[in-house]
C-alpha cells in the first residue's frame, strides 16, 4: 500500500475560521479515519491555531451542543488513536476546545508568539471534555490550575509546563526533523503504541499490551527488522511500509 508522507488537516477548511463546529469535527474524524500517511499535521491560520467554540453561537437554541460535545470527545480519541503520529503546529492563539486538540496531539510545536488558554470558567463553563487529554499531558495539578485560572500562558511557559514540546520560528522545518525519524519506523508498531497509550488506564490494559506485542512479534516485517538490528544493520532499510 502506498502511503503519503504528510497529511495536513486545516482547522479553517470548513468555515474559513479556525473554530470548533460540528462540521469541522466531522471533517477531522473522517480525515483521520481515511488517512493513509506517515504523519499528520493539524494547523490553523497565521496568528490563530484554534479559537475554540464560536461564542456567538453558544446561545443559539438551534445548536445541539450535547451532540457537538460528544462528537468533540470522539474526535479527541480519534486523534489519540490515529494510525500515525499527529503533530499540532501552533501559530498564535489556541483556546478552549483548541487547547484540547493541542493536548491530544503526539507532538506540539509552537511559534514564539503563540498563546494558550482555557477561558471556559470566565463565561461560567467547564472544559470537561478536554480535561482528560490536558491531565494526561500536564498532570492533574497543572491541568487543573490552567482550567481554574481562565487566562492564557505564552509559548515559553507552555514549553516549561509540558504543554508544548518545541518552540520554532519555522514550523515546517521543525516537523521535518521529526518526520525523518518517523519514516524509519514500522507504522504498524507506531499505531499500536498510540492505541496502547490511549487505553493504558483500561482494566485489561496489561493483557491488551501483551496481545499487541505478540501480534507484532509474529509478523514477517518485525522479524526482518529484528534480524537486521541484531546484525548491526539499520532496521529500517526495507521497501516494506507495513500495513495499517
Amino acid at each position: 500500500m502506498t502511503l503519503n508522507e504528510r497529511l495536513r488537516i486545516k482547522l479553517s477548511a470548513v468555515s474559513g475560521r479556525p473554530t470548533i463546529t460540528g462540521p469541522l469535527i466531522e471533517h477531522i474524524v473522517t480525515t483521520l479515519t481515511e488517512a493513509k500517511a506517515r504523519y499528520i499535521t493539524v494547523e490553523g491560520e497565521a496568528g490563530a491555531f484554534c479559537e475554540g467554540l464560536d461564542l456567538g453561537r453558544l446561545s443559539d437554541p438551534a445548536e445541539d451542543w450535547a451532540a457537538i460535545h460528544h462528537s468533540y470527545a470522539d474526535m479527541l480519541r480519534a486523534l489519540e488513536c490515529a494510525a500515525c503520529p499527529v503533530v499540532a503546529l501552533v501559530d498564535g492563539v489556541a483556546l478552549g476546545g483548541g487547547l484540547g486538540l493541542v493536548a491530544a496531539a503526539d507532538l506540539v510545536i509552537a511559534t514564539p508568539r503563540s498563546t494558550f488558554g482555557l477561558p471556559d470558567v470566565l463565561v461560567g463553563l467547564v472544559p470537561a471534555i478536554a480535561l482528560p487529554q490536558l491531565t494526561q499531558r500536564l498532570g492533574v495539578a497543572k491541568a487543573r490550575l490552567l482550567a481554574l485560572d481562565g487566562g492564557t500562558v505564552d509559548a515559553s511557559t507552555a514549553l516549561r509546563i509540558g504543554l508544548v514540546d518545541e518552540i520554532a520560528d519555522d514550523l515546517d522545518v521543525a516537523v521535518a526533523r521529526h518526520a525523518r525519524r518517523w519514516l524509519r519506523t514500522d507504522i504498524r508498531a507506531q499505531h499500536e503504541v498510540k492505541v496502547a497509550s490511549a487505553e493504558m488506564n483500561a482494566p485489561n490494559a496489561d493483557a491488551e499490551a501483551m496481545r499487541r506485542f505478540t501480534k507484532l512479534l509474529a509478523t514477517a516485517e518485525t522479524q526482518r527488522r529484528i534480524v537486521r538490528m541484531a546484525a548491526g544493520e539499520p532496521p529500517w532499510l526495507d521497501d516494506s511500509e507495513g500495513e495499517l
